[in-house]
């Protein structure tokens, strides 16, 4: 029994049930949150490391923590996760969880409060159990199966997107390309993660240990719970099997069964569909085209072909008026996991493929791309849009991921390129959003260091994120999609 957030009673305009819980890299996003949704932060339960910025109010609902993820240490320097809850606070409301992947020693402990938020054990607050610490509350039938109203679960970086396909690999002699993906017997193949992982978040909690269900120790009807990725990077190419080109791990989501998401048709237009919301649409509708000063000046140029199909018909959309030779792409070769980019500049035109040559004086670029592991391709795009350059134009880039390896000398090295000390960075300007949370931050630090101008803009995905949730408030669909 799937019920909405409007049918229960929940307003996105800021009332009591309605909780946002985070990973803790999410601090920032969940507070830009709670004011694009009116939410008081009193009222808005959010999630934390330290226990010193928690009231200690023993089971009342108040003050900024509902989660402290706590550990376990071990002999091997990791950390097995010991999470606590406070459940009062969670008990009937409608919960927002933001899941982090930047970080993947916290898989574990997200995957397990996401679906523990659906059906968790209380035991009854008697002294006779707290004295025996608790161990017979299970076979003495002392407790009751709660869950909260409804979940919103919105994984702002899908992390696992980019093993998406299974090919057959063969290893080769060679050092620098151990792997390769262009003979057809090769006996190694690929597990598809971003199937994987979607079926992981859809799996129901395990059944509770009750040895003989009573009306008091009955479970009450799991939530109905939504999901919401942004940008997802995936392969929305048409095919024999699905015309429409839908991202693959859609086919998962919806046929779990498991999903109360209203059945949305994915749209090339704005990068929105059943389970998806775009931050790139968003950044063109509203910031990049108040920066436009002259449509017939401005050229999208994307770093492959990839990108460019996915949101080719997002641009011409997005930047009304623009022309269709000013929208286009770099190829890019791939021979196993190396990859090369093509120094021409390629777009469509009625489905044909052409070339342009030139980019006139005082041209406004936009190299844009779901993500970047380096930013080695955006720099490169950059160089070679220069080369056909007629006379000076601006160049910036935009990621709405920018993973940088999850490494902190990679992002120091893609703000010293950016900031070049010879200032001839191909780059001008750099646009990403805060949907990887620990490259960003290293991004601000790093960038805090610069002298101004600044070159570098965070695009909130925080409003991408309210939007969806205002719209699935008000959805009346009554049944999981099957």
């Amino acid at each position: 029994m799937a019920q909405t957030l409007a049918k229960r009673g929940m307003s996105v305009t800021g009332l009591r049930d309605t909780v946002i819980l985070y990973a803790p890299q999410y601090e920032t996003m969940a507070k830009e949150l709670a004011k694009e949704l009116n939410i008081m932060p009193a009222d808005a339960l959010l999630c934390t490391r330290d226990l010193s910025t928690c009231p200690s109010d023993e089971g009342e609902a108040g003050g900024s923590c509902a989660v402290f993820w706590d550990t376990f240490p071990s002999s091997s320097g990791e950390r097995d996760p010991n999470v606590k809850v406070l459940h009062t606070a969670l008990v009937g409301k409608h919960v927002v969880l933001l899941l982090s992947q930047d970080d993947t020693t916290a898989a574990f402990a997200q995957l397990s409060l996401l679906l523990w938020l659906q059906r968790f054990l209380v035991p009854d607050a008697e002294k006779e159990h707290a004295d025996a610490k608790w161990k017979n509350t299970v076979t003495e039938g002392a407790f009751t199966v709660q869950c909260v109203a409804s979940l919103h679960i919105v994984i702002p970086w899908y992390r696992y997107c980019q093993m998406e396909r299974t090919s057959r690999w063969t290893r080769t002699n060679d050092e620098k390309k151990p792997w390769d993906n262009k003979q057809a017997a090769g006996a190694w193949l690929d597990i598809p993660t971003a199937q994987m992982y979607a079926s992981l978040i859809s799996a129901d909690p395990p059944p509770l240990p009750v040895p003989t269900e009573t009306e008091k120790t009955k479970p009450p009807p799991l939530p109905p719970k939504h999901l919401l990725l942004l940008d997802i990077h995936d392969d929305l190419k048409p095919s024999m099997h699905d015309p429409k080109g839908r991202p693959v791990i859609e086919h998962v989501l919806s046929n779990s069964g498991k999903w109360a998401n209203p059945k949305k048709p994915y749209e090339l237009a704005t990068g929105t569909g059943t389970f998806f919301a775009s931050v790139f649409s968003s950044f063109l509708a509203s910031q990049y085209k108040q920066m436009v000063k002259d449509i017939a000046n401005v050229f999208i140029i994307f770093p492959d072909e990839g990108a460019f199909r996915r949101f080719e018909t997002m641009v011409l959309k997005c930047l009304d008026g623009i022309a269709v030779d000013h929208v286009l792409y770099i190829e890019k070769s791939r021979t196993g996991t190396a990859t090369s980019q093509v120094d021409i500049l390629f777009y469509m035109e009625k489905g044909e493929k052409k070339q342009r040559e030139k980019l006139p004086a005082n041209a406004q670029v936009l190299i844009p791309d779901d993500f970047t592991n380096s930013g080695g391709t955006l720099f490169g795009a950059g160089t070679i849009v220069r080369k056909h350059a007629e006379g000076d134009m601006s160049v910036s880039a935009f990621v709405t991921h920018f993973v940088a390896k999850y490494e902190r000398s990679v992002v120091d090295k893609f703000v010293a390129k950016l900031y070049s000390e010879d200032g001839k960075s191909d780059l001008d300007h750099f646009f990403t959003s805060d949907s990887v949370a620990c490259s960003v931050a290293w991004l601000n630090e790093e960038v805090a260091k610069r002298a101004e101008p600044k070159r570098v803009t965070i695009v909130s995905a925080a409003p991408v994120v309210a939007s969806w949730l205002r719209e699935t408030a008000n959805t009346t669909a009554a049944a999981p999609i099957s």
